[in-house]
């Protein structure tokens, strides 16, 4: 790989954000997608041995890697605050894990699109003539 390619890559801003109401809360968040170590992370937490998801470990951690105080930039929870955020309302926290979920990737239909979007690999094409 190109050095220059590498370094673009590399500088790259590419942890997309959105501004989020939390009208329960009366106030806004801001929300970010996750970083691979974060996604990782979420990943092995998450979701037991056979793939389902546990809510009660999944939200959390999926709230506290990705909400953000608007103004300051700060990140609002900590893991001291797992048991107090599932004590939160379900309707608020639902309204921050799926803006994170989306903009990580983790929709359902993400890895539908993915594959729609790329083009076959010069070896996975025919040869057949």
């Amino acid at each position: 790989m190109s050095s220059n390619l590498r370094s673009r890559i590399l500088e790259a801003v590419d942890i997309r954000r959105e501004t989020v109401e939390i009208p329960e809360w009366g106030t806004a968040v801001e929300v970010r997608g996750l970083t691979g170590t974060q996604r990782a992370k979420l990943m092995k937490t998450g979701f037991d041995a056979k793939g389902a998801a546990d809510f009660e470990k999944l939200y959390p951690e999926l709230i506290i890697s990705s909400t953000f105080d608007p103004a300051t930039g700060e990140a609002v929870f900590s893991e001291a605050d797992r048991d107090a955020l599932n004590g939160k309302s379900g309707a608020a926290l639902e309204r921050i894990a799926q803006a994170a979920m989306r903009l990580s990737g983790l929709t359902p239909d993400a890895a539908e699109q993915a594959e729609k979007n790329s083009e076959p690999t010069p070896s996975a094409a025919s040869t057949s003539s």
